[in-house]
């Protein structure tokens, strides 16, 4: 199951399951060290992993929606 994260809060993770759109919360320590807000997870058996080339794509369609919002 893919989650984003959404912000780190108090060695909680608050993450955004892509099927369910829902907001859900998971220990810091099922994560590995280097994550940060928007990263693109993969839950496998009770770990999560980083799906850095989905993580790439979102945070390039972010920029790119910023800067036309930008331009106006």
């Amino acid at each position: 199951m893919k989650y984003i994260i959404d912000r780190i809060e108090n060695k909680i993770v608050i993450c955004e399951n892509q099927e369910t759109k829902e907001m859900e919360k998971f220990k810091i320590d099922q994560f590995p060290e280097d994550i940060k807000d928007g990263d693109v997870v993969i839950l496998e058996n009770e770990k999560f992993k980083i799906d850095k080339e989905e993580s790439k794509t979102k945070k390039q369609q972010i920029e790119e929606l910023m800067k036309k919002l930008m331009k106006g």
